[in-house]
């Protein structure tokens, strides 16, 4: 009894120092990255790891004004500064954001509780095709594109990221399937219909689901710097700004200070989102039978 209690003991105390060297590591680098973009460019090749000498809170101003890309237009080329920049990264990711989650929780939810051949295909589907990943895809997909308008699109980019297959739908499907019909009986008996059952009742209790993988995808399509460069030249988002950035050798704000304080203003918008919705994804969502 004693070994067992002191086994018990021990095992949740070695997960939390665990926790803590974990949180350490994360931690760190970020404080790093804050005291560097306050450093002027000498200050941090003479002290890379030390508190900058006397703030440099004017890296973040010359990094808007620096941080830009130029496109072709009708009228010849242009500018494209932060404000712009971050406004196209919000409509392409919410955008996106919005039409995969809905698809892929809508397929899910009609998989997990319908008992139909199709469902079977279309869930062995999404295994196979994360067992087998389609690889060499991109020409004929750019093809395909501008034959049918998509191409440079932001419309058209939010169409295609509406498919069911990845990881999403596994977690959405065993969501689903954890949730009890007792729901949708007692829905149906008020004489709900399909649609609202799915949207009124199954959506709503898996919220935190929803919630939290929607995030996810939020922040995955936020850093996708490729699709400015693949599919949509002409509406630049911010992260292939920042990606260029640290590459930009013709303007004043080069150097390790001005890519930190480039990276901390592209994060913010991740971290505004985090705190606003960090009580809800750390919160639970129990759920159990109705009573008869």
């Amino acid at each position: 009894m004693i070994k067992q209690k002191i086994h018990k003991q021990i095992i949740p105390m070695i997960f939390f120092i665990l926790l803590i060297i974990y949180t350490i590591s994360l931690i760190i680098p970020l404080i790093w990255t804050i005291l560097t973009s306050l450093k002027s460019q000498m200050d941090f090749y003479l002290n890379p790891f030390k508190l900058p000498s006397k703030p440099m809170f004017e890296n973040y101003l010359l990094v808007f004004k620096d941080m830009y890309r130029e496109i072709m237009t009708p009228s010849g080329p242009r500018k494209v500064f932060l404000i712009e920049l971050f406004f196209n990264s919000i409509l392409y990711s919410v955008g996106c954001t919005f039409i995969s989650i809905l698809v892929q929780s809508t397929s899910a939810y009609v998989c997990a509780k319908y008992r139909f051949k199709f469902g079977r295909i279309i869930h062995s589907t999404v295994i196979l095709v994360m067992i087998f990943p389609i690889v060499g895809s991109l020409p004929s997909e750019l093809q395909i594109m501008r034959a049918i308008g998509f191409y440079d699109n932001l419309i058209g980019m939010w169409l295609i990221k509406g498919s069911f297959t990845g990881m999403n739908f596994l977690i959405f499907y065993a969501t689903f399937k954890g949730i009890s019909w007792e729901y949708a009986e007692a829905a149906v008996i008020d004489g709900a219909s399909h649609a609202a059952i799915m949207f009124k009742i199954m959506l709503p209790l898996a919220k935190v689901t929803i919630l939290s993988l929607g995030i996810l995808s939020f922040i995955t399509y936020w850093n996708d710097w490729q699709v400015s460069v693949i599919y949509l030249p002409n509406t630049p988002v911010a992260a292939y700004a920042l990606y260029a950035f640290q590459f930009n050798t013709s303007n004043i704000s080069t150097g390790v200070p001005f890519v930190m304080a480039a990276c901390l203003m592209v994060m913010l918008p991740i971290f505004i989102l985090f705190m606003a919705f960090k009580n809800k994804l750390i919160g639970s969502l129990s759920m159990g039978g109705l009573k008869g």
